[in-house]
């Protein structure tokens, strides 16, 4: 079957105007039409077509052509990658428990393409190999997901993708001071994992990656209602986002060096959870003094946020699904971004933008600071009865453990969509995968 691009102000003449007007086909942005021999999906406005119309075309394109054995695209000029991007992420199924799974996606695709580029259709299946690798894990059930098969996944991806790996176990997670994270997994019968994943192509100061893997989370003993505890498989995204950016790293040749920190742990109350009033040490001597065992994922980021910063990077991002004050905030589309350097925030906001994975810049007040104290400790991981600005104290909680340029991405909103649209079919989403692939092998303002 041939698929062909149409334009709302400029449709092709291979089918009629009045078949086109009788099943309302304008050629805007998603729409696809099946016609005899041909499939036409929209781009909107010729003079206004991007990246972002074309991802989301092509996934809308992907849904609508299953079953298809062959389709030969015409792809339009210079949008070869994200035409790709786009196709592969919308046909996107996580099908592994269906007993009616079954393949839909076409056999063969030709892509007609005269000005193509053979690394720009590379970049692209790496990327969308990426994303589906995040989705992948975020999908997987969180009884067989445990910190330690997703330990055992990480090494089986490093050893895949060239990457240097390291697993810590509980015992070395104790030696180490660990004390947030150790903290949260006492709930657990699974034990916690620490994972360090390294891309080294040179001996320059890394890019740190930070990524937030709570395999499940309950609540501990702040238990969730059930409701709010129906996703909580994903709330390892961020984890799962870092994970797979770093896949991505070696097939692309990113010229920087990268760390990678995992901290892995469920957050439960079955064993001898963490209780409310209880003070952990943080890995560098913080102490902190628990309000809420459901503020969990800042805990284990601190350890992570303090190891990497060890490390002496040129700077630390973390990703994580933190707070449903962001998602309020930004929606599902749209996720937060903040932390203590300009240029590196700006950084991330074009990587984003690039990426079609938009970001909006949160603050982070000195004013709020106070609201963190404790009459016992250095700091309380939650304020009690504050219901305003909790994603803002959320990160200037992670502040206190970073000393280099640092952005935290509070992906809550937007590790999972809850609509089947564009390149983002319902479920986990994969997103800020492409938009650190793109911001370290960019590589940061100097």
């Amino acid at each position: 079957m041939s698929v062909l691009p149409a334009y709302s102000d400029r449709l092709p003449d291979v089918v009629s105007a009045e078949y086109l007007a009788a099943v309302g086909f304008d050629g805007s942005v998603g729409q696809v039409v099946r016609a005899p021999d041909v499939v036409l999906f929209g781009l909107g406005d010729s003079g206004e077509v991007g990246a972002d119309a074309v991802r989301a075309a092509a996934g809308c394109l992907a849904r609508e052509v299953r079953g298809y054995s062959h389709l030969s695209i015409t792809v339009p000029a210079g949008l070869l990658r994200p035409l790709v991007e786009g196709f592969v992420l919308g046909a996107y199924r996580f099908d592994r428990y269906r007993s009616d799974a079954r393949l839909t996606a076409p056999a063969r695709i030709d892509l007609i393409a005269p000005d193509a580029d053979a690394a720009e259709l590379r970049t692209a299946l790496v990327l969308a190999e990426a994303v589906t690798l995040a989705r992948d894990l975020v999908s997987e059930p969180g009884d067989v997901l445990t910190p330690s098969a997703l330990a055992d996944r990480a090494v089986e991806v490093a050893r895949a993708c060239g990457l240097s790996c390291e697993v810590w176990d509980e015992h070395r997670i104790a030696e180490e001071r660990l004390g947030g994270l150790l903290g949260v997994a006492r709930g657990s019968r699974q034990p916690p994992r620490l994972v360090r994943l390294r891309h080294l192509p040179d001996q320059g100061a890394p890019i740190a990656l930070v990524g937030k893997g709570v395999t499940f989370d309950a609540g501990g003993l702040s238990l969730k209602p059930t409701p709010q505890m129906i996703d909580m498989k994903a709330d390892m995204a961020g984890a799962a986002t870092v994970l797979a950016a770093m896949s991505a790293l070696g097939p692309l040749s990113c010229p920087h060096p990268v760390d990678a920190w995992l901290p892995l742990t469920e957050n439960m109350a079955t064993v001898d959870p963490m209780r409310i009033g209880d003070v952990l040490r943080v890995r560098d001597g913080t102490t902190v003094e628990i309000r809420n065992a459901d503020a969990e994922g800042r805990l284990i980021l601190a350890d992570a946020l303090v190891l990497a910063g060890e490390t002496d990077p040129s700077a630390i991002i973390d990703v994580a699904t933190l707070t449903d004050a962001a998602a309020i905030a930004l929606g599902r589309d749209i996720a937060a971004v903040m932390g203590n350097e300009q240029p590196l925030i700006d950084a991330i906001l074009a990587a984003g933008k690039r990426a079609g994975e938009p970001l909006w810049q949160l603050p982070l007040p000195p004013s709020y600071r106070s609201q963190l104290a404790s009459t016992i400790a250095d700091l309380v991981n939650y304020t009690t009865g504050v219901r305003h600005g909790t994603a803002l104290l959320a990160g200037l909680f992670l502040q206190h453990f970073v000393t280099a340029p640092w952005a935290h991405l509070d992906i809550q909103g937007t590790a999972l969509t809850d609509r089947t649209h564009g390149e983002w079919p319902q479920g986990p989403t994969g997103f800020a995968v492409r938009t650190l692939i793109d911001l370290v092998t960019t590589g940061l303002p100097r």
